[in-house]
């Protein structure tokens, strides 16, 4: 059965993590969220938080991107089933 609801997923980078937003378009409701922490940030890896060194790692981005918005989808199939 096909769902005539209309979603809106939102994404924000910000800077050790990527954050999806899954909004029902209809209605503005929320219906599910993910934070992915970008992995070499949380390693400490390329970045000096003393000296406000930071590198953004272009595969931290990619991989927290392809986790949250696989994530946010999930959520919403299993609470249908």
């Amino acid at each position: 059965m096909i769902s005539k609801n209309k979603f809106v997923i939102g994404v924000d980078f910000g800077t050790d993590s990527v954050r999806a937003l899954l909004v029902n378009a209809s209605n503005g409701q929320e219906v599910s969220n993910e934070v992915f922490y970008y992995t070499k940030w949380k390693q400490n890896l390329y970045c000096d938080q003393k000296l406000i060194n930071i590198v953004s790692i272009p595969f931290d981005h990619i991989e927290g991107l392809e986790f949250v918005v696989k994530s946010v989808v999930k959520k919403v199939r299993f609470h249908q089933n």
